[in-house]
């Protein structure tokens, strides 16, 4: 679908998509936005967020986020609405 879709495919040229951040562990993900000055907070990982825009804190996704932050032993700058047990 992709290669139908942009200007690349159309011409015939190989279409790749760059994952970088698939082999990495959300620990890993939070160290390495830390070392380049990043605002994780900016980031977007909840399922389920609030009317005023938080995250919810509950979903799956929020737990895994929560707690890669924990396990690189840096703060977790998300705006929860109720922060869950960070995963465990």
């Amino acid at each position: 679908m992709a290669g139908l879709a942009t200007k690349a495919g159309i011409e015939g040229e190989a279409f790749k998509v760059h994952r970088p951040l698939m082999a990495m562990t959300k620990a890993d993900i939070a160290r390495e936005a830390a070392r380049l000055g990043l605002d994780a907070g900016m980031s977007w990982s909840c399922y389920d967020p609030t009317g005023d825009l938080k995250h919810c804190g509950l979903c799956d996704s929020c737990r895994l986020r929560a707690r890669g932050f924990a396990e690189a032993g840096i703060a977790d700058p998300t705006d929860y609405a109720i922060l869950g047990d960070g995963g465990a």
